[in-house]
């Protein structure tokens, strides 16, 4: 769309509950996007981390009369709520499973009650977990009309929606599945609008993309396991059906063109200011033991990928490979933390990304004995409950420096804003593409007001080693469907130089090695 379309839009656009500087403020790539989802009515943004597929979608929520419901993970519900305040003048609830309300908070039926009553708009903001909850899900599938956001949509990858159910007459039923992915796909039907926001529609496979088209146009693409032989090269071989390749990606490409709008890390960055990718290497002598669970953990992972097949998507193959990886990371913590005082020392803001709870604890005490005065810090994983995490969130953003928080990646690598930062610290490496553009991510992003440095730590002698390139055995069909430069930035960085040639077999070679 021409900019002299843009700015035709841009005069047509009246939507009285968003504020009136919200329109003008947008990117000219926001407005186009909006107004391709707005036109579609059911539609895909796939947009690159921090492009602003939030204020979008909250707008796309708002060009039509009723009510609204917000799928997102559970730790970005408060953000979620906090950004429908901003653009409009809607009140937004946080849904929570009734088990889970504090004494005196207001539970959903009171929410609509009240604001039905007032002639407000209802707008519901839930977590991808509480779709579990029977009274939630069955309170969602009561609505008589609504528009769903599924934010991060590739969390509803699994195209399973029902199990069998063996009978006693010998017959086989079927029972519907109460995982998110499924439940997402039975809520699907009930609305009348769908929007899909994700900056990894393929965090791993292709055959990730069936049930993200399907939540948006319900049976668009069919059965699955039609599809996948056609978009998945799937067959069926001696222990049942294998669908983790790629096939006919040209035709899938033309299939997803007119229901994505897609906006690339390159057209979010030229707007952003720079940032730069750098990798440490620690040799053997600047490592430190690890803990003894880390290694007990190894040992039972090694014991559980005896005699399997050794295939890369060996399930004990891949966590025996997690399970070095985390000890690896346990050996960097001493490094990490005096490299954080260092930073610290020069007041600037550091996020630090491992992999477990005790590391965290860790090298946060570490940092906390060396820290200079004024320094605020945080210690935050999946076991901080998600509001406790936001309001960490919104304090570190607040804060002018020097300030650090130390997390799991699992716990901080998705959906939170944390762009006013210096520099991040990935201390367990990444071993999929969807884990490392979703973690850069957290950093640049619409909004950011200073460069910053991704630092990627890899332990000499060790799995890092070798992981350090696994991302490109998955990026072939990425960039076949969504090219992104971001991928060939990430392979220099990592790697130390471009790397034409696609890594094969990793985990066979791994595995080899043991």
């Amino acid at each position: 769309m021409t900019e002299d379309a843009v700015n035709a839009l841009e005069e047509r656009i009246v939507l009285p509950e968003v504020r009136p500087w919200v329109w003008p403020w947008l990117t000219s790539y926001q407005k186009v996007g909006i107004s391709f989802a707005v036109g579609r009515r059911n539609a895909h943004l796939w947009w690159s981390c921090g492009a602003g597929k939030t204020a979008a979608a909250i707008i796309w929520a708002l060009a039509e009369s009723g009510t609204v419901v917000v799928i997102t993970r559970a730790s970005a519900r408060r953000q979620w709520a906090n950004e429908v305040r901003r653009f409009s003048m809607v009140t937004p609830h946080v849904v929570r499973p009734p088990s889970q309300l504090k004494d005196g908070e207001q539970g959903l039926t009171e929410y609509w009650k009240e604001t039905t009553r007032a002639g407000g708009r209802v707008f519901l903001i839930i977590g991808w977990p509480s779709l579990r909850d029977d009274e939630t899900y069955k309170s969602l599938m009561r609505l008589p009309s609504f528009s769903v956001v599924w934010d991060e949509a590739h969390l509803a990858k699994d195209h399973k929606r029902w199990d069998a159910d063996p009978r006693i007459d010998g017959s086989v039923g079927f029972l519907r599945r109460s995982s998110i992915a499924a439940r997402a796909g039975f809520l699907a039907p009930k609305a009348s609008r769908r929007l899909a926001l994700t900056a990894t529609p393929m965090p791993d496979r292709v055959r990730d993309l069936w049930s993200q088209f399907d939540i948006v146009e319900p049976g668009c693409v069919g059965r699955y396991w039609d599809w996948a032989v056609k978009f998945c090269g799937a067959y069926e071989g001696q222990y049942g059906w294998d669908d983790k390749g790629a096939s006919n990606l040209p035709s899938l490409h033309q299939f997803s063109a007119h229901r994505t709008h897609i906006v690339r890390s390159e057209e979010v960055y030229k707007l952003l200011p720079p940032i730069r990718r750098l990798t440490t290497y620690l040799s053997v002598t600047e490592l430190t033991r690890a803990d003894k669970d880390a290694g007990t953990e190894v040992r039972r992972a090694a014991k559980g990928a005896r005699g399997g097949t050794g295939t890369e998507d060996n399930e004990a193959a891949c966590s025996l490979l997690e399970a070095r990886l985390m000890h690896s990371a346990a050996r960097k913590s001493k490094h990490v933390a005096e490299s954080v005082v260092e930073l610290l020392r020069d007041k600037q803001k550091v996020l630090v990304f491992t992999g477990r709870r005790r590391d965290v604890t860790t090298i946060f005490n570490k940092i906390t004995k060396q820290a200079p005065p004024g320094t605020v810090l945080w210690a935050a994983d999946g076991e901080t409950p998600p509001d406790e995490r936001e309001t960490i969130r919104e304090k570190y953003m607040d804060a002018p420096g020097p300030a650090c928080i130390v997390g799991t990646g699992a716990a901080w690598g998705e959906s939170v804003n944390l762009h006013d930062t210096d520099r991040l610290i990935i201390v367990l490496l990444p071993w999929t593409w969807g884990q490392i553009r979703q973690q850069e991510g957290r950093v640049r992003r619409l909004g950011m007001q200073r460069s910053c440095i991704i630092e990627y730590i890899v332990a000499e002698g060790t799995v890092d080693e070798r992981i350090s390139g696994v991302v490109l055995d998955k990026l072939a069909a990425v960039e076949a469907v969504l090219p992104d430069e971001q991928v060939t930035e990430v392979r220099e960085a990592v790697q130390g130089g471009t790397d034409d040639n696609v890594i094969d077999g990793l985990l066979d070679r791994y595995m080899e090695d043991e």
